[in-house]
């Protein structure tokens, strides 16, 4: 029992925004959700949103159609479960 205390100490050293075993999940992880969530999305050009993902922290950036758009692909990447923090630095494109 006292070898698993130490064990979880050490893996929360590693990621500080590790809350719990079932909560964690690798940055890879999260953002292959995130990318195919919009991929799915018929309403989304997902070919110009760029996510990133660190520690747990979501930033999605990029540029898209309208403010239904924007809210839609936030509302995608933020929905994911083990993340830490979402910035958005999404941009509405002007209709030309």
């Amino acid at each position: 029992m006292q070898r698993r205390h130490k064990e979880h100490n050490a893996e929360a050293k590693r990621n500080p925004f590790k809350l719990s075993e079932t909560q964690w999940r690798p940055d890879a992880e999260i953002l292959a959700e995130i990318r195919e969530r919009l991929k799915e999305d018929p309403l989304l050009d997902h070919a110009s949103i760029f996510v990133s993902v660190s520690s747990g922290r979501v930033l999605i950036e990029g540029s898209v159609e309208s403010d239904e758009s924007k809210r839609r692909a936030e509302t995608h990447s933020r929905q994911v479960s083990g993340i830490s923090g979402h910035d958005s630095n999404l941009c509405i494109r002007r209709p030309r």
